[in-house]
């Protein structure tokens, strides 16, 4: 399930800003910018009735600003433009939606944080019953 939660929000993060490369949880030495990481910075699982599952992960995707690290100023401001757009687009990603929103702008790098709460239910294979056939022999 937590594949399919990361492949939405990357599909998701195509459509808000499609020039930038997307990153799950690494970020090789001299990567491309503009860019998006995506990492899990929490996780809760736990077991309801009748093999009913439910869990809430917490995510923090980090934007890289595209513009020069020398202009500062261009940086804050592509920042705070991609808070504003992720705020108003990631309201719901692919059959998910994201709660407790929140953006914050630390050493010129965008935080944007949210978690999504899902269900999900166990495949149960119980082994069939075979047929039985009966037979009887009359005296």
């Amino acid at each position: 399930m937590t594949d399919d939660i990361i492949a939405a929000i990357e599909t998701q993060l195509n459509v808000l800003a499609p020039t930038a490369t997307i990153y799950r949880y690494y970020c090789p030495q001299n990567f491309k910018t503009p860019s998006f990481l995506i990492s899990i910075i929490d996780q809760d699982y736990g077991r309801l009735l009748r093999g009913t599952y439910t869990g809430k992960l917490s995510f923090d995707v980090q934007y890289f600003s595209g513009t020069k690290l020398i202009d500062i100023k261009a940086t804050r401001a592509d920042c705070i433009s991609m808070q504003e757009t992720l705020l108003k687009g990631m309201d719901l990603v692919g059959r998910f939606r994201c709660i407790n929103k929140d953006a914050r702008i630390t050493d010129n790098v965008l935080h944007f944080t949210f978690d999504i709460k899902y269900s999900e239910r166990a495949v149960v294979t119980d082994p069939q019953m075979n047929s039985v056939t009966n037979s009887t022999k009359e005296k």
